[in-house]
């Protein structure tokens, strides 16, 4: 039971450490915690039918690009996407209004599918050193696996597709479907090209295929932020943008909450009281939920 708890806190502070700058990826707004929170939770709890999928569907799991691109990438992100037009799809304004707050909200989404596979993957490379007593393998295991898997991924490829699920989002022509499916390719091949490369190119081609995507992802972030109406909003107030093309009106965004112009974006303090009682109490009971589930779907098709 310790190694297990310890695994839940360790892969949720690993997670929590890229959702905090994640948060933070808006310098003109803060999103409400609360929201980014929800989904965050919203992705632990899409590992359920993900595992339900693999279960029922004869899905290669031998490695190359078929598990790659198929077994993970299409799988997952397919889910992901089904959660995210149940949810960040549906928010509206204030909690959703430019395209980079739908990159926030799926990233945290896909953070928080991320933290329970990094659960579980330290949980169950370490358990058979663990249960045999085992000091020095298991603390060989241990370090290992906690990192290779602090490196980036879910956050990457659907914070990048959120990118175009955002632009889509604000679209109210047929062209956005197209946009959306771009996303999906997108959130697909990054994952399947991440897991390809994570298991036959090594560490040096992964890492760099890491900053690539970090590179792409901080210059779609300067492209949403230069045509965000919380920066019109600043450049109308001082006369350098006269016009106007958002659906809302200045006023609407400038009481937007978290926006806080001519002062710093700063999120309410107890905004992070949920987050906080979720990390300290609620996660491991949601960890404990999701994992029996698994276990008992795996007993029950098998």
């Amino acid at each position: 039971m310790n190694l297990f708890v310890r695994s839940i806190y360790l892969s949720s502070a690993l997670s929590l450490g890229y959702l905090f700058f994640l948060y933070r990826a808006n310098p003109l707004r803060r999103l409400p915690g609360t929201t980014v929170t929800l989904c965050f939770v919203i992705g632990m709890l899409g590992v359920i039918p993900v595992e339900f999928v693999r279960l029922l569907l004869p899905l290669s799991t031998s490695g190359g690009p078929v598990t790659a691109f198929v077994t993970a990438g299409l799988v997952e992100e397919g889910v992901k996407f089904a959660l995210l037009s149940g949810s960040i799809w549906r928010f509206s304004f204030p909690d959703l209004a430019e395209p980079i707050d739908a990159a926030i909200y799926f990233g945290a989404l896909g953070l928080g599918f991320g933290v329970y596979e990094d659960f579980w993957y330290i949980f169950s490379s370490v358990y058979p050193a663990w249960s045999a007593g085992d000091v020095s393998e298991f603390h060989t295991a241990f370090t290992a696996i906690v990192l290779a898997r602090a490196l980036p991924g879910h956050v990457l490829f659907d914070g990048l597709a959120g990118f175009l699920v955002g632009y889509a989002r604000f679209l109210n022509t047929r062209t956005r479907w197209w946009w959306l499916l771009g996303a999906f390719l997108l959130a697909v091949g990054a994952h399947g090209g991440y897991d390809l490369i994570a298991r036959y190119g090594g560490t040096i081609p992964l890492v760099t295929y890491i900053v690539l995507l970090i590179g792409i992802f901080l210059y779609l972030r300067t492209w949403a932020l230069s045509r965000s109406p919380f920066q019109a909003v600043i450049d109308l107030i001082t006369g350098e943008r006269p016009d106007w093309p958002y659906a809302h009106s200045p006023i609407d965004y400038l009481f937007a909450d978290g926006f806080s112009w001519p002062g710093k974006p700063r999120a309410r303090m107890f905004q992070l009281f949920p987050l906080i009682l979720s990390l300290v109490i609620l996660y491991p009971l949601l960890f404990a939920v999701i994992y029996l589930i698994n276990q008992g779907l795996i007993l029950a098709i098998r």
